[in-house]
């Protein structure tokens, strides 16, 4: 298994939960979610998963 290459901007994942759906995306080296997770950036994963968890998001609801 190789590194996550974070500077391909590039959609990574989708997160669904309750019929909606949000994306997590790689831009310009960070990671950027939209939809009801909301518009936010995140530097690395280890923020980015202390964001969804106000959200009440589980592994469950990432989809590759």
């Amino acid at each position: 298994m190789g590194t996550l290459d974070l500077t391909k901007d590039q959609v990574l994942l989708s997160i669904r939960k309750d019929g909606q759906c949000s994306y997590v995306e790689c831009k310009d080296g960070k990671l950027t979610t939209d939809g009801f997770v909301g518009d936010n950036t995140y530097d690395n994963f280890v923020e980015l998963i202390k964001g969804l968890q106000g959200h009440d998001i589980n592994i469950d609801d990432f989809y590759w």
